[in-house]
């Protein structure tokens, strides 16, 4: 087996790895959630935007996202806003968080 050796420049991310090596996690999750872990900390995901960037569709994505949500590495919050209404606001886990 050959050896890969990649050359980095300055457009990387340092993330914890843990995710990478569960194995409940299917690819498809890692990938997403590596996307995720990716953008800046205050980041603000919408689910519709977080489809465009592959070429899986609507019902793959959610799959995927829903086991990051089943183990634990995204956390669904509900926020109340000014005007009473509610919404929904995705936390992001590099590490799996207990409830």
């Amino acid at each position: 087996m050959k050896r890969i050796v990649r050359a980095k420049d300055t457009n990387y991310v340092v993330m914890d790895k843990t995710f990478l090596n569960d194995t409940r996690l299917s690819w498809k999750a890692k990938g997403i959630l590596a996307y995720m872990l990716s953008k800046p900390d205050d980041w603000t995901f919408y689910l519709d935007e977080l489809i465009k960037p592959s070429t899986d569709g609507k019902s793959s994505f959610k799959s995927g996202f829903n086991e990051l949500k089943k183990y634990g590495y995204v956390r669904m919050e509900r926020q109340k806003r000014e005007d009473g209404t509610f919404k929904w606001k995705a936390v992001v886990c590099e590490r799996p968080y207990e409830s």
